[in-house]
């Protein structure tokens, strides 16, 4: 286990129902990459990066922060989002910078981007994707 994912663990143990587990890890941020090259790479330093984790239930997102050498495991503020709160997942990208929407039934949308060769942030980076659109399609089905 990566020292990022059991950061992510320790870190939600408390939020899971009993029978509820983590089943993938990811990292995402909100950084656009255009701006990071505008700025030279200055703009990387600080907010807009999240640890996230995906259980069969609900999606969690911790931020945290970038700082100058490395990112930080630092909770900032600690969210989750039930699947059933979701209205659609669209996902976008090319190679391995991806990005995802979450589209939430209060009208509101989420972007996030994604890096899947980011691996030494969360273990499960490179299956993020497909995991939260399977679990999301799955609960859709249990409620509906």
């Amino acid at each position: 286990m990566h020292k990022f994912d059991e950061f992510i663990h320790n870190e939600l143990i408390s939020r899971l129902a009993p029978g509820e587990s983590i089943e993938l890890t990811g990292f995402l941020y909100t950084k656009s990459l255009a701006k990071v090259v505008a700025s030279h790479g200055l703009s990387l330093i600080g907010d807009g990066y999240f640890f996230a984790a995906l259980t069969r239930k609900r999606l969690f997102i911790i931020a945290t922060e970038m700082g100058i050498a490395s990112l930080k495991m630092v909770n900032k503020e600690l969210g989750e989002i039930p699947y059933a709160d979701i209205k659609s997942v669209k996902p976008s990208g090319f190679l391995n910078q991806k990005m995802i929407a979450l589209e939430l039934n209060d009208g509101k949308t989420l972007v996030f981007r994604l890096n899947t060769l980011a691996t030494q942030y969360a273990s499960g980076q490179k299956g993020f994707i497909e995991a939260l659109i399977n679990f999301h399609q799955a609960a859709n089905r249990l409620n509906g």
